[in-house]
């Protein structure tokens, strides 16, 4: 059992790698009632092309094909859904797919050995026929059409649409209904036996618990499977371009105020010369676009005070192999003075050495209060073995160690180089 001392947190992570390659990451916490335990296999949306080391041909499966495997692995012998098993257990179970990981999770208060042995048991003996595979397939399209109408969701994916060239990032995570559509059972069986292998996935808990009594647990529970033999897989990616599709967009739909998704496509490639970690380079991206589009900005305060905009920006950013995206996504009557403000704002900012001091206290303290709350502090594993492929433990010195010389190098490539803009028009309405 490796311990892994969190700097500055006064917190220590268990880490295991069992002998079937699964590996397990423990957090308790005294001062919390209830557990939060994740199974996660490293397969998501983005990963539709691979090949095991040894083979001569690639393997394919169509878009959304690791969604409607979430969905599908639910479904257990006897008709009957793993989420009944939870309801009594008194427990709460969901799941979720992203780009590069499908996740299986369940918030319970009582009887953890049995909420987490019913957690690996559903997962880890899929029952997929024919039948349930066209029965899901009509809940499914249901599901992306429910999409199709959602103002948020249009935002977003069709920036990325528009931003993305190779990348399945621009795909929705679910597919397209056609997408749905023409996955198989044979798509399905060939996605889990490469992707659901213990080498490839791993058990994330985090609240009250006896880190020694998971460890057990989980060791006898795998114990007790066989498991085909542990093969690599490499992941087919083409490389993608730094420049955009399609650099402006506008659409006319139902909505009461005109809407705006401005996405700055960056390229690691243009902080290559400063010799930072990939961990570095994210935490300088992330602290300044807070500095550049934040609650406390200059702009957000200039485009409030002057009714350009209805509330705030809403910031996010997506981290990709070789670039990362940052989406500004706001409400405004007056979206092409809205546009012309904005691009002035990433061209003019410059940020200084008190907001540098500022922001890096406040990650800090963010990143403390993090570890009282179970499900951010499962997240915040997850995201380092997902994004850095282990435990980043110095975050806090990371921090710490931010300088302003090294953030405005970094400040000057947040830019408009190559850019996407979608503008969502309220539609006029018809005069009678």
């Amino acid at each position: 059992m490796k311990k892994i001392k969190m700097v500055g947190v006064d917190e220590t992570l268990i880490n295991e790698t069992l002998s079937n390659g699964l590996k397990v990451y423990l957090l308790p916490n005294k001062n919390v009632k209830n557990f939060y335990m994740t199974f996660s296999t490293k397969f998501g949306s983005n990963d539709t092309e691979f090949k095991k080391t040894n083979a001569k041909k690639t393997m394919s499966v169509p878009n959304g094909t690791a969604h409607f495997l979430e969905h599908l692995t639910f479904k257990m012998k006897g008709n009957i859904d793993a989420t009944d098993y939870f309801v009594k257990l008194g427990s709460d179970v969901n799941a979720y797919t992203t780009f590069n990981v499908t996740c299986y999770e369940v918030f319970g208060y009582d009887l953890f050995k049995e909420n987490l042995e019913t957690l690996l048991d559903f997962v880890q003996t899929p029952f997929y026929t024919e039948k349930l595979v066209e029965e899901e397939k009509g809940i499914i399209k249901e599901e992306v059409k429910m999409y199709d109408d959602d103002i948020e969701t249009e935002l977003i994916f069709r920036l990325f649409k528009n931003s993305f060239h190779k990348d399945n990032t621009k795909n929705l995570v679910s597919g397209t209904v056609e997408d749905v559509q023409s996955i198989s059972l044979n798509d399905l069986e060939k996605a889990y036996k490469t992707f659901y292998h213990p080498s490839n996935m791993y058990v994330t808990i985090t609240g009250n618990f006896n880190a020694e009594e998971a460890l057990a647990i989980i060791e006898g529970n795998q114990e007790k499977k066989k498991f085909p033999r542990k093969e690599s897989v490499i992941k087919i990616k083409e490389k993608e371009p730094n420049t955009v599709v399609k650099e402006f967009e506008e659409i006319k739909r139902d909505v009461e105020i005109d809407k705006v998704n401005i996405g700055l496509k960056i390229p690691y490639s243009a902080f290559s010369s400063l010799k930072l970690t990939r961990l570095q380079e994210n935490v300088y991206i992330n602290i300044l676009t807070n500095s550049m589009f934040g609650r406390t900005s200059k702009i957000k305060e200039k485009l409030v005070s002057g009714n350009i905009i209805t509330d705030g920006l809403y910031v996010s950013r997506t981290y990709l192999e070789n670039h990362v995206f940052v989406n500004i996504i706001a409400e405004t009557p007056y979206p092409k003075r809205y546009i012309t403000l904005m691009e002035e704002a990433i061209k003019e900012f410059e940020i200084e050495e008190d907001e540098l001091i500022r922001k890096k206290r406040v990650a800090i303290s963010n990143l403390i209060k993090c570890f009282d709350d179970i499900e951010e502090t499962n997240n915040l594993i997850q995201s380092d073995i997902l994004e850095y492929g282990d435990i980043n433990a110095n975050l806090y010195n990371i921090y710490n160690d931010l300088n302003i010389k090294t953030a405005k190098k970094i400040a000057s490539k947040i830019n408009t180089k190559n850019k996407s803009i979608l503008v969502v028009k309220k539609k006029k309405t018809e005069k009678k």
